[in-house]
Parts: C-alpha cells; sequence; structure tokens
C-alpha cells in the first residue's frame, strides 16, 4: 500500500519540480556558471534539486517522528502553505509578464531568486546549485506539500515510512530539475537568430504555467472539487510543460551543415 502511494507522491514530486520558482533559480544559476564549467553546469537542476532534498528529507523525518501528533494540524499547515504558495506563483507571474512587455526576455523571473544573497544569486560555479536548493526547501509552501504526504504514511510506519514518501517526492523532483537545467544549457548554448522567439515562448510557458497552478490551488481553497484527482491534474500540467520542453529542444536542434561530394569539389 505505502508503495503505491508513494509513486503518486513522485508524480507530485515531478510537479514541485516543475513549480516556476525552481525553474527561475536553475535557470539563473545554469547561465551563471556555464562559461566555468560548462559541462557541470547541464546538470545544475540535480545539484539544486540535492540540496533541496536534504531539506525534504529532514522534514519527513520529522513529521514521521511526530505521527499523529502532527496529524491534529494538518489541515491548518496545509491552508497556509497554499496561500503563500499561490500569492509565490501570482508574483512570479507578474515579475515575467513585466519582463515580457520591456522586451526583456534574456531570462525567467523568480521570486525567491531575488532574496537570495549576492554572492549565491549571482556566483558563477555549479556548486553553488547546492545551498541554493537547501535555501529554497526552507519554503513554507515546500514544508508543507511535504509534510502532508508524510503524516499520512507516518503515523502507521513511523520516520521509515516517511522516508519512503519523502525520497520518492525528491526522486520526482530531481527528474524535472535535471531537465530544466539540460534545457537552459541548451537554450544559452543555442546561437541562431530565431533565440529571442524561442526565449518569449519559454516565457510565456513559465508565466501561463504559473497562473494556471494559482488558480487550481485557489479554486480548490475556495471550496471546489475538481471532477478529477489531484495526481491526474498534476499528470496534465507536468506532460504540458514536458511538451514545451520537447519543442524547445527540437526549435534549438543543430542546423544540418551540407558538406559538398568529393565530385563537386572537384574544379
Amino acid at each position: 500500500m505505502i508503495f503505491t502511494s508513494a509513486f503518486t507522491v513522485y508524480a507530485l514530486g515531478l510537479r514541485h519540480g516543475a513549480d516556476p520558482d525552481h525553474l527561475a533559480a536553475i535557470d539563473n544559476l545554469t547561465r551563471n556558471s556555464i562559461e566555468k564549467k560548462p559541462l557541470l553546469s547541464r546538470f545544475v537542476g540535480t545539484l539544486f534539486a540535492g540540496g533541496h532534498t536534504i531539506m525534504v528529507l529532514a522534514v519527513a523525518v520529522l513529521v514521521g517522528y511526530l505521527g499523529t501528533r502532527f496529524s491534529a494540524h494538518r489541515q491548518l499547515v496545509e491552508t497556509i502553505g497554499t496561500w503563500i504558495s499561490i500569492a509565490v506563483l501570482l508574483i512570479i507571474a507578474g515579475m515575467n509578464l513585466r519582463q515580457l512587455a520591456s522586451g526583456n526576455t534574456d531570462r525567467i523571473a523568480g521570486a525567491k531568486t531575488r532574496l537570495l544573497p549576492a554572492f549565491l544569486r549571482n556566483g558563477n560555479s555549479p556548486w553553488l546549485a547546492i545551498p541554493v536548493g537547501l535555501l529554497f526547501g526552507f519554503g513554507f509552501e515546500t514544508s508543507s506539500q511535504v509534510a502532508a504526504y508524510a503524516v499520512a504514511f507516518g503515523a502507521d510506519a513511523g520516520v521509515v515510512g516517511a522516508l519512503i514518501v519523502g525520497s520518492m517526492f525528491c526522486a520526482g523532483m530531481i527528474t524535472t530539475d535535471t531537465l530544466d537545467s539540460v534545457l537552459i544549457h541548451r537554450l544559452v548554448s543555442y546561437r541562431a537568430g530565431r533565440l529571442p522567439r524561442v526565449m518569449r515562448v519559454w516565457i510565456w510557458s513559465v508565466t501561463i504555467f504559473a497562473v494556471a497552478v494559482a488558480a487550481y490551488e485557489l479554486a480548490q481553497v475556495l471550496g471546489y472539487m475538481p471532477p478529477v484527482p489531484d495526481i491526474s491534474v498534476s499528470a496534465i500540467l507536468v506532460a504540458s510543460l514536458l511538451a514545451v520542453f520537447a519543442w524547445v529542444f527540437y526549435t534549438t536542434r543543430p542546423s544540418r551543415v551540407e558538406f559538398p561530394t568529393p565530385l563537386e569539389q572537384q574544379p
């Protein structure tokens, strides 16, 4: 039972890895480090998710230890975390809309990225992604999300069950975050003239994603009961983002260079 439910949490981890603030932070770190460490910068998302995982598992262990004593406050924690998440998502959407209106399409804007210390925000080492990911794990909406999953299993399976759930959540998050840094690395390395158009599509996609998730969370807080389970909504959101990933990869594929045949080289 716990393994079946943990797989559901893996899908929710995929959705969390697609969080616009994650995308913005990984975008910034990848761009800053690509010249100094071109190979390692491709995996900034993996390093970011690794740092984030430390905090996620720490929360999972704590909740698993507290067990039923924590479950009494579960609804309050979820509600507060959801409202914070809605506010952050709408702020991110507004920041990116302002960038699009001003013609500034060099990178995605993120709310939490602006709050980082300057040496982390502007550093050019891919390894800085680990402490940045760790700091992002302090986000209350992240902690409440994982706590809700861990509580469901912690009451019956204790710390071990909570760790299984937390690990599956992190595995999903690592998958999406890694794909994101690979995508950004490809975008930064792409030198064709249609890059500004590709970047506008990418920023618009992140903005729409932020608004869609905020609207869905707001509807739930106001009492709307969707006709499909949350896991299906998560699958739709992640699939939509992956479709954008695929489009960007296809659009930024290297141009074929036609070399002359030996007969054509003869005078």
